[in-house]
């Protein structure tokens, strides 16, 4: 029998990760189930375990690899199947892992350092980052809600969920028991009354 290549295993490792994303964005995390997300991976419940232990251990998978991922998804969207409400989800999500809370932590003290000593390109740098996220929620608002989102600004409307966000990750900082989750699908709640049905696409 021909050996399963490495790059075969980590291709098919990366597409469970892919689903099992997905399925908890949709579903959380306790509800989501082991088959479900073998569904949408395209292989059986059994294939899972040959790369996670348990349910936990995939999450934890998908959190660890979901931080350079969400970046790079906020920047780009246009190449993804993911709505804003799945992507926003598993940003929130995101939120509570105790990588993203060091993450926080480092990166405010950065830019306090910055804003400090003056050093204008680290902040340029990150007002072209944030830019480039608010313009991905812009695009996805759009998709979702249609080009006029309800006769909302898409630009500031995306910049209000970017405050919304950091200040969610600030918040979990300060009160690590505060609920990033609960607190996006109360936004969520909000969004859908003001915005109408999202369009099928």
């Amino acid at each position: 029998m021909a050996r399963v290549s490495d790059a075969h295993l980590e291709a098919r490792r990366q597409s469970i990760l892919a689903a099992a994303t997905k399925v908890f964005s949709q579903k959380g995390i306790a509800s989501a189930t082991m088959a479900e997300i073998a569904s949408v991976a395209g292989c059986s419940p059994g294939a899972i375990y040959r790369y996670f232990e348990n349910k936990e251990q995939l999450a934890q998978g998908c959190m660890n690899e979901s931080a350079e991922a969400i970046k790079h998804a906020w920047e780009n969207p246009g190449a993804l199947e993911l709505s804003f409400d799945e992507l926003a989800g598993i940003t929130f999500a995101a939120i509570n892992t105790a990588e993203e809370a060091i993450d926080t932590q480092m990166f405010l003290e950065q830019m306090l350092i910055a804003v400090r000593d003056g050093d204008l390109a680290a902040a340029e740098e990150y007002r072209e980052h944030q830019e480039q996220v608010r313009s991905g929620i812009a695009y996805l608002l759009q998709r979702q809600y249609g080009e006029d989102v309800a006769g909302f600004d898409p630009e500031q409307l995306g910049e209000a969920l970017l405050a919304f966000y950091w200040g969610a990750r600030l918040l979990k900082l300060m009160y690590p028991g505060s609920d990033p989750i609960g607190q996006f699908n109360q936004l969520q709640q909000l969004m859908k009354r003001a915005l109408g049905p999202a369009q099928a696409p």
